[in-house]
C-alpha cells in the first residue's frame, strides 16, 4: 500500500493536526494524501481491565462497553471526515487509515510496518510552541524516530514549522543523541516533563487502589447489602462521570470543528476580499481613463465650437455688409426710377400738347378750305398740302422723341426689375438660410434612438442611409454617408463647406452636420418625391399639368443656377426631386456628386452591371464631365412629367408620336388635364436633351426656359398648388413665426428670419435675442421684405 506518491499524515488533536496537514499541502504539494490515525480505547475501561477482568463485568456489562467503544469510534470518524473534506477543498485526493491501540507511538510504528509506508509527516511537540534549535519534545515522536523502519522518511512538524527530518539512508541520521543541547533547552523544562508523567501515573494508581480498597473493605466487616449499596453508588458515580466526560469530549470536538470551519471561512472571505479589491481597482482605473477621454473630447468639441463661432460671426458681418450694399443700390434705383417717371410724365404732357396743336391746326385748315372759292382750289390745295406735310414732319419728330423716351423708360424699368429681383433672391436666401449647426453624435443617437430602423426612410447610393427624426424641435432628415462616400474626414468637411455656400430656394437646405458620424442634417420636405407622385405611391392623386410644368420650370432654373457656379448635379432623378406642401421643387443630393467623384464611381461600372437610366450615355463612354451631363436626365424627367410613363424607351416613343403627324394625345398623360398647345414644342426639346450626341442638345436658358416661360401664363393661376381653391392654406413662409398668422408688413431681422413688423418690435422692446434661435442679435435693424409682401398680396387677391 505504501506508494511513493502518497504522503501519510499522522493526525490526533484537531488544531495541531490541522497545522501539520496545512504544512504538507503547502510545502510538499502531494498528489495523494493518506490520513493516518491511532484510536485509543477509553482509559477508564483499560484501567478496569488492568485491575481485574471480572471487575469490568461487575461495573459495566458487555453492552455498555460496546456502547462506549462505538461513541469513541464515531468521534474518530467525524474527525477523519473533517480532514478528508479539508483535503478535497484543497484539490488533493485523500484516503484514511486507522488502527486501535492503547499506545499511539506503537500504533504509528505498527502501521508503518504493515503498509510499508515510505513517507510520513507527524507532530513533534503537541503542547509546545516552535523555537529555533528545538528537538523532538514528545515521547511518541522520539519513539517513532527511533523504532520506525529505516525505509520510511519522516518529517517532524511543530505548528507550521519543520523541526527535524529523518531520512532513510542511515541509522545515525535517524536517531540523534537525546543528550545534545538541542534535546532539552533547560533543566526546568525537563523536570516539568518528568513531573507531569509521574503525576499522571500516580493518579491512575490511586484510582485503582481506591476501588480495590472499597471492594475488600466490604469483605472484612460489612454485610453484603452494604457492599452492593456501595457498588451501586460507585456504578452511578462512574456512569455519571462517564456521561460528563463524553459530553465534554463531544463539546470539545464540536468546538474544534466550528473553529476549523470559522478559520476556513475567514480565509475564503480574505481571498474574496482581495479579489474584489483587485476588481475595484481595475474598474477604477478604467473609469479614470474613460473620464480622461471624455475630458479630452470635451476640450476638442469646445475648440471646434469656438472656431465655428468665429466663422459664423464673420459670415454675419459679411451678410450685414452685403445687406447694406443692397440697400444702397435699391435706394439709388428707386431714386433713378422716380426721376425717370418724372421725365416720362413731362414728355407725356409735352406729347399731348403737341397733339392738341396739330389737331387745332388741322381744324383751322379745314375751316379755311371750306370757305375758299372753288376757283382757287388748286392754290388752296397746294397750301393745305404744304401745311399737311409740315404737320406730318412735326408729328414724326414728336413720335421719334416719344419712342426714344419709351426705350429709355423700358431700360430703366428693366434695370429696376433686375435690382428688385436680386434683392428678392438675397432676401429670400437670408430668410431661408439658418445658422449652420454642428450636432454631436450623442444628440443624433438620442433623436434616432441609436439609429433604430423605425426612423429609417430610405437608402441611397454608396451605402448612404436616410433617417427622419426631430432635432431641437425641428423635423429633419439625417443622411448618414456610407463608407464609400468619402475617403477621409477632410473631404467630408470640404463637402460640408461647399454645401453651406450653395443656397437657392429650390435646393434642399443644409441645417447642420455631425463630422463624428459623417452625417448631414437637411430640412424635412413633407410632400415626398416626384418619383412617389409619378408612381402614385401611398394613393397619391395624379399631378395636374400646371403642377408638372411648374416643377419643370423650377428644375430648369435650379440647374441653371448650379451650372452658373461651374457645378454639375450628376445624380438627377425623380427620387432626388422633393416637393413641399405647395408642390414647390426642392432638389437634393446635389453635393455628393462632384466631378472627380463621378469619374471615380463610373470607372467601377461594368458591362454586366445594371445601367442607370438617368446617366448620360456619352459620359458612360467618354468619362467627360460637363453641364451637358445634367441635360440628359432632365430630358428624361420632362418626358416622364408629360407622359407619366417609365424610363424604358420613353424618348423613342415620343419621337415616334411626333413623326406620326405630331398628334401627342396617346403619349401625354390624360390624368393631368387638357395640355396647352406649347406641349409639342416642349416635347421636341425634351427629345433633343436625350440625344446621345451632346453637341445637339439644347441650351437650358435660351431654348428650354424660353418655352416653359410661354406656358407660364397658363399656370399662373395655380401659383404653388396643383389645384386652386378658395380655402387653400397659405405657404408656411407667409406666416409670422411669432403670431403664426399671415403677415401684412413683413420685415427681415438680423437673424435672417422674416417677421410681422409690429410683432417683432414688441418682442425687441423686452429682448435682444432672436425669437427663433434665442441667440443674441448683432443689431436691431429691420429691413422691409418687399418681394414677400408682393407675393402675399398676390396670393390674397387670387383667393
Amino acid at each position: 500500500m505504501g506508494s511513493e506518491d502518497t504522503i501519510y499524515v499522522a493526525v490526533g488533536g484537531v488544531e495541531e493536526s490541522e497545522l501539520t496537514l496545512l504544512w504538507v499541502l503547502h510545502n510538499l504539494k502531494p498528489r495523494k494524501v493518506c490520513i493516518l490515525h491511532v484510536h485509543q480505547p477509553s482509559k477508564m475501561i483499560s484501567s478496569m481491565y488492568g485491575v481485574d477482568g471480572n471487575l469490568a463485568e461487575i461495573i459495566f456489562d458487555q453492552q455498555q462497553i460496546r456502547g462506549l467503544e462505538e461513541v469513541g469510534k464515531d468521534m474518530m470518524n467525524r474527525i477523519l471526515d473533517e480532514y478528508l473534506l479539508f483535503c478535497s477543498q484543497a484539490g488533493v485526493s485523500a484516503i484514511r487509515l486507522h488502527i486501535q491501540m492503547d499506545d499511539v507511538a506503537k500504533g504509528i510504528v505498527e502501521l508503518i510496518r504493515r503498509h510499508n509506508i515510505k513517507k510520513l509527516v507527524m507532530g513533534a511537540a503537541a503542547d509546545e510552541h516552535f523555537s529555533e534549535g528545538m528537538w523532538l519534545m514528545s515521547e511518541k515522536a522520539q519513539y517513532v524516530n527511533e523504532n520506525a523502519p529505516f525505509s520510511c522518511q519522516i518529517w517532524f512538524i511543530c505548528g507550521d514549522h519543520l523541526v527535524h527530518t529523518r531520512f532513510e539512508t542511515a541509522q545515525s541520521s535517524n536517531a540523534p543523541s537525546p543528550s545534545g543541547s538541542s534535546y532539552l533547552t533547560s533543566s526546568t523544562e525537563a523536570a516539568g516533563i518528568f513531573g507531569s508523567t509521574v503525576s499522571e501515573e500516580r493518579e491512575e494508581s490511586e484510582c485503582e487502589i481506591e476501588l480495590y480498597d472499597v471492594l475488600h473493605s466490604g469483605e472484612e466487616g460489612s454485610s453484603n447489602d452494604q457492599l452492593f449499596d456501595r457498588l451501586e453508588q460507585a456504578l452511578k458515580e462512574a456512569e455519571s462521570s462517564n456521561q460528563k466526560a463524553f459530553e465534554e469530549s463531544d463539546r470539545r470536538v464540536k468546538a474544534e470543528m466550528n473553529a476549523t470551519r470559522a478559520m476556513r471561512q475567514a480565509k475564503m472571505l480574505e481571498r474574496l476580499y482581495n479579489e474584489c479589491k483587485r476588481e475595484n481597482e481595475t474598474a477604477l482605473a478604467k473609469q479614470n481613463e474613460s473620464l480622461e477621454n471624455i475630458k479630452r473630447l470635451r476640450e476638442e468639441e469646445l475648440s471646434v465650437s469656438r472656431e465655428q463661432n468665429s466663422i459664423l460671426e464673420s459670415r454675419v458681418a459679411n451678410s450685414e455688409s452685403r445687406m447694406k450694399q443692397l440697400e444702397d443700390e435699391l435706394s439709388s434705383a428707386v431714386e433713378q426710377l422716380q426721376v425717370s417717371l418724372k421725365e416720362r410724365d413731362e414728355l407725356q404732357i409735352e406729347l399731348e400738347n403737341s397733339h392738341k396743336v396739330i389737331e387745332e391746326l388741322l381744324r383751322k385748315q379745314a375751316e379755311e378750305t371750306s370757305s375758299t372759292h372753288m376757283d382757287q382750289f388748286n392754290l388752296d390745295q397746294l397750301s393745305v398740302s404744304e401745311i399737311h406735310d409740315a404737320t406730318l414732319d412735326q408729328l414724326e419728330i414728336c413720335q421719334k422723341e416719344k419712342d426714344e423716351l419709351l426705350v429709355e423708360l423700358e431700360n430703366t424699368r428693366r434695370i429696376n426689375e433686375e435690382l428688385l429681383r436680386k434683392q428678392s433672391e438675397d432676401t429670400s436666401n437670408s430668410h431661408l438660410q439658418q445658422p449652420f449647426i454642428e450636432f454631436s453624435l450623442s444628440e443624433i443617437e438620442e433623436a434616432t434612438e441609436d439609429f433604430d430602423q423605425l426612423y429609417k426612410i430610405a437608402e441611397g447610393a454608396r451605402g448612404s442611409v436616410y433617417y427622419k427624426c426631430a432635432l431641437r424641435h425641428t423635423e429633419v432628415v439625417i443622411k448618414v454617408l456610407g463608407r464609400n462616400s468619402f475617403q477621409d474626414s477632410n473631404e467630408f468637411l470640404q463637402e460640408v463647406d461647399d454645401l453651406i455656400k450653395l443656397r437657392h430656394p429650390n435646393l434642399v437646405n443644409l441645417i447642420g452636420a455631425c463630422p463624428e458620424k459623417r452625417a448631414l442634417v437637411y430640412e424635412y420636405v413633407p410632400n415626398g418625391s416626384l418619383e412617389d407622385h409619378l408612381n402614385s405611391r401611398n394613393d397619391m392623386p395624379p399631378l395636374s399639368w400646371q403642377s408638372r410644368m411648374h416643377i419643370a420650370t423650377q428644375l430648369c432654373s435650379t440647374l441653371m443656377f448650379l451650372h452658373s457656379g461651374k457645378l454639375v448635379h450628376g445624380n438627377l432623378k425623380p427620387g432626388n426631386i422633393l416637393l413641399d406642401d405647395n408642390f414647390g421643387c426642392k432638389l437634393s443630393d446635389f453635393g455628393s456628386c462632384r466631378a472627380f467623384s463621378l469619374v471615380e464611381n463610373s470607372s467601377n461600372m461594368t458591362e454586366s452591371s445594371n445601367p442607370n437610366p438617368y446617366l448620360d450615355p456619352d459620359f458612360r463612354n467618354s468619362r467627360r464631365v460637363s453641364h451637358s451631363l445634367d441635360l440628359y436626365p432632365f430630358g428624361i424627367i420632362v418626358l416622364q412629367l408629360l407622359s407619366g410613363r417609365s424610363t424604358q424607351g420613353i424618348a423613342e416613343s415620343a419621337q415616334s408620336e411626333l413623326l406620326n403627324g405630331g398628334n401627342l394625345s396617346s403619349f401625354l398623360d390624360s390624368s393631368a388635364g387638357n395640355w396647352p398647345h406649347q406641349v409639342a414644342q416642349l416635347t421636341h426639346l425634351a427629345i433633343r436633351c436625350c440625344d446621345i450626341n451632346r453637341s445637339r442638345r439644347p441650351d437650358l436658358a435660351s431654348d428650354v426656359l424660353k418655352v416653359l416661360e410661354t406656358m407660364k401664363p397658363s399656370i399662373a393661376s395655380i401659383a404653388y398648388a396643383p389645384e386652386s381653391n378658395e380655402d387653400s392654406e397659405p405657404p408656411s413662409y407667409f406666416l409670422c413665426p411669432i403670431l403664426q398668422a399671415v403677415m401684412s408688413d413683413p420685415h427681415v431681422a438680423a437673424d435672417g428670419y422674416t417677421y410681422e413688423a409690429t410683432a417683432l418690435q414688441d418682442w425687441l422692446a423686452d429682448h435682444d435675442t432672436s425669437p427663433m434661435t434665442n441667440l443674441r442679435l448683432p443689431n436691431l435693424n429691420l429691413i422691409p421684405n418687399f418681394p414677400l409682401r408682393s407675393a402675399i398680396q398676390q396670393w390674397q387677391e387670387n383667393r
